[in-house]
């Protein structure tokens, strides 16, 4: 489908269609006559009707370009949920495309959507309908200037310490527990504001983050067995033997991620892949009497990208090990079962905040 312009007038034709390629066959879709508000805006309707003629009306909320931050502020933002006051119709919004992240603050909220991509969610219940389908996951036709993401390692520093440390704090403050500049944090934050993850004040200081979203975010952009940085390795005398060898390694820098860390949280299976960060694998290779391979290996050594990757590291048994909020973002970032046993962990993250995060003491 070609964008012409960027009009709410030629979203709502298109969205039409769209939405008549979704519904079952001899449903319509008739759009209403606008309706003036108090505010000078206006209210778009959708009438949907099944084939037996039963239909309802629908607020459509048209929004040719648009910010997770934006759609948070209309529909979670108990001070400003202005289409809601009709609460008799449901509400879609229609947009040209909306982000991973856009979709999930509208599903948190209850509220309808659909883009021109095909990207929908849309219940009723009068006439009964369920739609869900999936469209792009990138933007088709971004902005000239992309903005700021969280994917680079100096971001990834920012969003452990937004995770580790629970709010308030300032951008300095934050630029301090994450070893970044002043201005590097602002921008950061900028964009996870756009992103609905922060909420800040008048003053810019961070009041809330939505860490499981956030982890979700960076896990999903970033991967653990990245192919510039990850050796590969068979352990002669098996994985559970090498985990114990890390006792004895002397002056190395080092910490066990991936599943062994996430079993000794939430386990999922038994661990079988030995994932460590190293700075330095071919020593801790030779230190650890490992095998050099490129099929069937049982450790990976990964030189990190970062050394904020061992920010807030925990010895147990003189094992070092990652903080729990690593080991979701590289268990997310990872392969095979390791999504599923980030997600465990992450599970026990919101059950037992209390026992990781740290909520006290962070500016002293």
């Amino acid at each position: 489908m070609t964008i012409e312009q960027e009009t709410p007038e030629t979203l709502l034709e298109q969205a039409i269609e769209v939405l008549l390629g979704l519904l079952p066959p001899q449903w319509t879709v008739e759009r209403g006559q606008s309706q003036a508000r108090d505010d000078g805006l206006a209210d778009e309707r959708f009438f949907v009707e099944d084939r037996g003629g039963t239909g309802r009306p629908i607020l459509v909320d048209a929004r040719p370009r648009t910010t997770p931050a934006e759609l948070d502020k209309a529909y979670n933002d108990p001070l400003a949920r202005r289409m809601r006051r009709d609460a008799d119709n449901p509400i879609l919004v229609v947009s040209r495309y909306l982000s991973p992240r856009s979709r999930e603050v509208l599903e948190e909220a209850s509220i309808n959507y659909l883009d021109l991509t095909g990207n929908a969610r849309i219940a009723i219940d009068y006439p009964g309908l369920s739609v869900r389908t999936e469209g792009a996951q990138r933007e088709p036709t971004p902005r000239r200037r992309p903005e700021r993401g969280i994917s680079g390692p100096a971001a990834g520093r920012i969003v452990r310490a937004l995770i580790d440390f629970a709010p308030p704090y300032s951008v300095t403050q934050l630029a301090e527990l994450a070893d970044v500049s002043a201005g590097y944090s602002s921008r950061t934050l900028q964009a996870l504001e756009r992103e609905a993850l922060i909420r800040r004040d008048k003053r810019g200081t961070v009041e809330e983050v939505d860490w499981p979203a956030m982890l979700r975010r960076r896990g999903n952009a970033v991967a653990l067995f990245d192919k510039g940085r990850t050796t590969s390795y068979i352990a002669r005398s098996g994985v559970q033997r090498t985990l114990k060898a890390l006792t004895n390694v002397d002056d190395q820098d080092y910490a066990v991620t991936g599943s062994f860390a996430a079993a000794r949280i939430r386990a999922v299976t038994a661990p079988a892949g030995l994932a460590v960060y190293s700075p330095k694998p071919d020593a801790l290779m030779a230190a650890l009497d490992l095998l050099p391979a490129e099929q069937g290996a049982d450790v990976q050594l990964v030189r990190p990208a970062d050394n904020g990757v061992f920010s807030r590291f925990t010895t147990s048994d003189r094992i070092h090990w990652v903080a729990p909020s690593q080991i979701v973002l590289d268990c997310l970032g990872g392969t095979g079962r390791m999504p599923q046993e980030g997600e465990a962990v992450l599970e026990w993250m919101i059950e037992n905040e209390d026992a990781w995060r740290i909520t006290s003491g962070a500016f002293s």
